[in-house]
């Protein structure tokens, strides 16, 4: 018996009530995935909206696959968003992904859905799989395609990664459904489509069941990658303090978990860029970093990973540092710290955290972070210094020393928030002091 929609229909994965967009080329695969859903939208149990992207490439027949799929939501009653895409003059297929994904998550932000639906079906997955082995990808890479993840802010949902090309196709013709074809498909010069028609036919020569076993290797390796990404994440809380992480710690751990929380780190404090921004090579000199006690390594996006002693930093970003803030009360919030102001407890403090100074000693101070000609006479000290020789002297890597806390008056530096008190009165129970406190993260202390 032939194939039909109507008997596909039960291998699609569920797609749970919702509003959702749906990805429409006009090709054979879309085309089907939104036969297979119709019943679901006429009983309105979901809501979906088609997106169709023009990218323009192939000149009319980019236009007829519109024309095409107008004129099939129009008879089946499927609201329809047309959407050209700029490409800036490039004609590859990952810019072009890259503009469609770029649409795609513009209408999903606009109108506000549970979900953008896609057709890619196991053989795509197979395909996949096959293309980041060849270059070398690990276990992230190698998971392949989700059923229902998130890329971004957007949730993607892939019902139809259990079923094949071939009777995606078989069931259109015993339906009589048209679709529209590609010719680049054919273009044996993009690596998936010589993927397609020369290793996997080789692959599928040797067993009948090669792309079915290699979408399970793409999901069981799938599954390991979660547990490993939550072990690499808890190391990463442990370990990372926004765009600083404690080198040493992370250097302990084993290889695969050490690159898998580099990675996770990247993710959460570089820039936004497009997927697979960072390489396998990039990962690898990365890490190189934790094998050293100074270094620095170019990445993607104009940053750098810098090794100064304990810490790893990511730099090239610019941060503004907040602006100063005059003390005026017990406490005063700078950034992420916090100056706090109590009773004394009985003995002047370590320097560092915290600090006993007569009643109203702060007062006309701010907290701030440096700037040239800072000074700073170390308590203790007969005369002062630069506050950059202060740094060397207490070897405080140089990418901690823009965001240090400082409390100051004028430009003589009092307190140096984790490293040490510069001119303080010395500790005299009867002038009644009072204790300061640091209070935040402060990983350059010690």
């Amino acid at each position: 018996m032939c194939a039909s929609i109507e008997s596909l229909r039960g291998k699609l994965a569920a797609v749970k009530n919702g509003r959702y967009l749906l990805g429409l080329s006009g090709g054979a695969d879309s085309v089907a995935l939104l036969m297979m859903l119709l019943p679901a939208v006429r009983d309105k149990q979901i809501y979906v909206e088609a997106i169709h992207v023009n990218h323009g490439l192939r000149g009319e027949e980019s236009d007829e696959d519109e024309r095409f799929c107008i004129a099939l939501c129009e008879k089946e009653g499927i609201p329809l968003h047309v959407c050209g895409a700029d490409l800036s003059g490039r004609t590859d297929e990952a810019s072009a992904r890259e503009a469609r994904y770029a649409v795609f998550r513009k209408r999903y932000e606009e109108i506000g859905t549970d979900g953008l639906i896609l057709a890619h079906h196991a053989d795509d997955q197979a395909e996949t799989f096959l293309m980041r082995l060849l270059r070398g990808a690990g276990p992230d890479g190698l998971a392949c395609m989700k059923s229902d993840e998130y890329v971004g802010p957007m949730r993607i949902l892939r019902p139809m990664l259990s079923l094949r090309r071939e009777e995606i196709r078989e069931a259109l013709r015993t339906d009589g459904i048209p679709w529209r074809e590609d010719a680049s498909n054919q273009d044996t010069a993009f690596l998936r489509n010589r993927i397609r028609k020369e290793l996997i036919p080789v692959l599928t020569g040797i067993s009948d069941t090669a792309v079915e076993k290699i979408c399970t290797a793409a999901l069981l390796t799938g599954e390991d990658n979660l547990v490993l990404d939550m072990q690499a994440r808890s190391i990463l809380e442990r370990t990372s303090e926004g765009d600083v992480l404690d080198a040493e710690s992370l250097a302990g751990e084993p290889a695969a978990l050490r690159r898998r929380a580099l990675r996770a780190w990247w993710q959460e404090q570089g820039p936004a860029l497009s997927e697979h921004a960072l390489s396998a090579v990039h990962t690898m000199a990365f890490e190189s970093l934790l094998d050293c006690s100074k270094g620095k390594v170019n990445l993607p996006g104009g940053m750098h990973a810098v090794r100064d002693g304990r810490f790893l930093f990511l730099t090239g970003s610019e941060t503004t540092a907040p602006a100063p803030v005059e003390v005026t009360g017990p406490d005063t919030v700078f950034g992420t710290f916090r100056l706090a102001e109590s009773g004394s407890e009985g003995n002047p403090g370590d320097g560092k955290i915290a600090q006993e100074v007569p009643a109203g000693f702060t007062r006309g101070c701010v907290i701030r972070t440096r700037q040239p000609g800072d000074r700073i006479r170390p308590f203790g000290s007969s005369g002062s210094k630069k506050l950059q020789d202060y740094f060397t002297d207490r070897r405080i890597a140089e990418p901690f020393r823009d965001r240090i806390p400082l409390l100051c008056r004028e430009r003589e530096v009092l307190l140096v928030c984790g490293v040490g008190a510069g001119n303080i009165p010395r500790w005299d129970e009867s002038s009644k002091p009072v204790r300061l406190t640091w209070h935040g993260k402060a990983p350059w202390k010690d």
